[in-house]
């Protein structure tokens, strides 16, 4: 059997005549479901984004289409003439949609089959699609309708992992559920932290250290604690980032936090507490401060030539020299250049002031559904249109692995984020992991590389005339 697939249309008579041998076919199926109701309305052709048709020769032989639907992009009216099949050609077609679709820059595809067609619902199990709840014009039919979604392109996926704080019993736990996410393609672990004193006077395990353990024995996944800058000097903060960076070979980031409360105020003992446009005003200062430090080592500083017994090209290592509102710091850093240059930025912008400044210094910005617009009209006010990740923030507890799958797969229509992050309330366990893993990529380079993000020069790098760019 030679079988070519062709672009066609929608009203072309090979496509008309597979669809009317398919209604011949599947309404029998379903009349005294619909005994006396009206007939479905007619496809708006407008809506049809192209039409497949298989041939074998000049006999038309199997058919699909793809249509905007709501705003989805819905795979319609699959069909392989009964001469056809067992042949894997409706996997075949199926697949030239997908293409086809990716090809216009299509990340996700849906569409609808009914209860009574069993060897429909096999098919799209077979190759990978994931049941889902009704969506659009379907969604308050739960009785026929059987909904199915399929990713094209990978989301970015992050998990939020709470503070350990001081239980310490928890770290093997933590440890085991970051692997286990990992495994699942995870891109970003966001390691939550307690400023609060311990009730119990333990040591604390702040989220700066439970990174740096986890970064030589989980593998793979990005390592992004959370540290405030309101309390913490940006030469200490940076140069653990750095290390981090470092000791996973690429897969830091630095969720930046600040703190306005008086309780941690007293705890660190290092000043009062100050309100949010302040804090906010500070984490920006120390952010560049940070981003200073990291370029301060040009990437080939280090000679490491044993038998002049030079380490260094001190040419290329840097004083920042940086004066401002917050700081001083002269620099230069005390750790070379890490592998991604500078670890990539994480701003939760729950407020204006967050927001104006994740807009500026973000990589990566993680808001509610609702605000993901806001967030990129902010991002492009600032002159950064399409260099930055928005993520949605997204409450989850082990054991809803459907209601997690569920809104992945459709997570990009509803909001427009570029991926999510799961949000744990408690000790995270790996049983998402499966629901989770059809969304995921490959886990290759380094953090940098999965998001997208170029590799920033040093800003301190040096023309062949000697100055600085």
């Amino acid at each position: 059997m030679t079988i070519e697939i062709r672009e066609s249309h929608w009203d072309s008579p090979e496509a008309v005549g597979l669809r009317r041998e398919m209604d011949a076919e599947i309404h029998p199926r379903y009349a005294d479901l619909f005994e006396g109701t009206d007939a479905p309305p007619a496809v708006d052709t407008a809506a049809i984004v192209f039409t497949l048709v298989a041939f074998d020769g000049d006999q038309p032989v199997a058919t699909a289409s793809l249509k905007n639907t709501d705003g989805f992009s819905e795979v319609k009216r699959v069909f392989v003439a009964g001469s056809h099949r067992r042949q894997n050609l409706a996997a075949r077609i199926l697949a030239a949609v997908e293409q086809r679709a990716l090809a216009l820059g299509v990340s996700d595809l849906v569409l609808q089959t009914g209860l009574r067609q069993p060897e429909a619902i096999a098919l799209y199990e077979r190759e990978g699609w994931m049941l889902i709840p009704p969506f659009g014009p379907y969604a308050h039919d739960t009785v026929v309708s059987r909904c199915f979604a399929k990713p094209l392109a990978p989301l970015v996926v992050a998990v939020e992992l709470p503070a350990v704080g001081a239980a310490a019993t928890l770290v093997p736990q933590t440890l085991a559920a970051l692997s286990g996410f990992a495994d699942a393609g995870v891109d970003l672990a966001i390691i939550a932290d307690d400023l609060r004193a311990p009730a119990d006077g333990l040591a604390r395990v702040d989220a700066a250290t439970l990174a740096a353990f986890a970064a030589p024995v989980v593998p793979r996944i990005g390592l992004a604690p959370a540290i405030p800058t309101t309390h913490s000097e940006p030469f200490h903060l940076s140069k653990a980032v750095q290390t981090l960076d470092h000791a996973s070979l690429g897969r830091a980031a630095w969720q930046v936090t600040v703190s306005t409360s008086a309780e941690e105020a007293a705890f660190f003992g290092r000043k009062a507490a100050v309100d949010e446009d302040e804090a906010w005003a500070e984490a920006e200062e120390a952010i560049e401060v940070a981003e200073r430090l990291w370029d301060s080592w040009e990437d080939d500083a280090e000679i490491r030539d044993v038998a002049s017994g030079r380490f260094i090209d001190r040419d290329r290592v840097h004083h920042i020299d940086f004066e401002g509102r917050f700081f001083s710091v002269r620099g230069p850093s005390i750790v070379p250049r890490s592998p991604q240059g500078r670890p990539p930025i994480v701003i939760s912008a729950t407020s204006a002031a967050s927001l104006d400044v994740a807009a500026r210094r973000a990589d990566v910005i993680r808001v509610e559904p609702s605000r993901v617009a806001a967030a990129r009209a902010a991002v492009a006010e600032a002159g950064r249109a399409g260099a930055v990740t928005v993520l949605v923030d997204v409450a989850v507890a082990s054991g809803q692995s459907t209601a997690v799958r569920d809104t992945l797969a459709t997570l990009r229509h509803h909001t427009g984020a570029d991926g999510a992050v799961l949000v744990f309330a408690d000790t995270p366990t790996d049983d998402l992991a499966p629901a989770i893993a059809p969304f995921t990529r490959e886990a290759t380079g380094t953090l940098r590389d999965r998001l997208g993000l170029a590799r920033p020069a040093s800003r301190y790098i040096r023309t062949l005339e000697g100055a600085a760019l």
